[in-house]
């Protein structure tokens, strides 16, 4: 004789059985997503990336952007990895504080759901062993329409932080206009102590 807990499982087989042949029957498939591009730097340069500045924003003095050798204060494996130093160009206290620039790229895509992910983060050194109040502010901006934002808030000396950051937003049919925007509140440039903002690993995908 089958015990309750024997009967019980039989019918919980049979169940899951018949709402996979459902599912089948129905043409319902898992939907993978497309991925548009995935970028490492691991050439060494911006690989089909742009950089640019905001009106009043800067991505560093002298030697910024650049692509270079993160090692991630041994949080991950060292790697390849964007490198900015963002802020005011010139100083403004009060209207459009947030300032800097980032990368863009404007590629054709189907209708569906961009899905938008990159490793991100801050480092800061000090010359005067002091921490700095505003790490960075990341944002994915898709046609000029920000999907996504990450504050990294103030940073102490020597520390590294970092995030993985993430954003979606539908789209139609067309060119888009792809941004990942790092901007800060304070001026930076040669001989501003300023954090250094870093980007890796980025993906692109489509989902229809």
């Amino acid at each position: 004789m089958l015990s309750i807990i024997e009967l019980w499982l039989h019918s919980v087989q049979r169940w899951g059985f018949s709402f996979l042949i459902g599912i089948v029957s129905a043409g319902v498939c898992p939907v993978s997503a497309e991925v548009l591009t995935t970028t490492d730097f691991e050439s060494g340069d911006l690989s089909g990336w742009t950089a640019f500045p905001t009106s009043n924003g800067t991505l560093g003095g002298e030697g910024f952007p650049s692509v270079a050798v993160c090692d991630h204060a041994g949080m991950v494996s060292p790697s390849w990895c964007l490198q900015v130093q963002v802020g005011q160009l010139h100083y403004a206290p009060i209207h459009e504080v947030q300032q800097g620039g980032g990368i863009e790229r404007t590629p054709m895509t189907g209708a569906g759901i961009l899905q938008l992910s990159a490793r991100v983060g801050a480092t800061y050194h000090s010359p005067k062993n002091k921490r700095n109040l505003n790490g960075g502010l990341f944002e994915w901006v898709v046609d000029e329409q920000v999907v996504a934002n990450l504050h990294v808030g103030p940073i102490e000396d020597g520390a590294v932080v970092q995030h993985q950051f993430t954003g979606k937003v539908p789209v139609a049919e067309g060119y888009h206009t792809i941004q990942l925007r790092v901007t800060r509140p304070f001026q930076s440039g040669t001989g501003q102590p300023a954090p250094v903002q870093f980007v890796d690993d980025v993906i692109v995908e489509l989902i229809p």
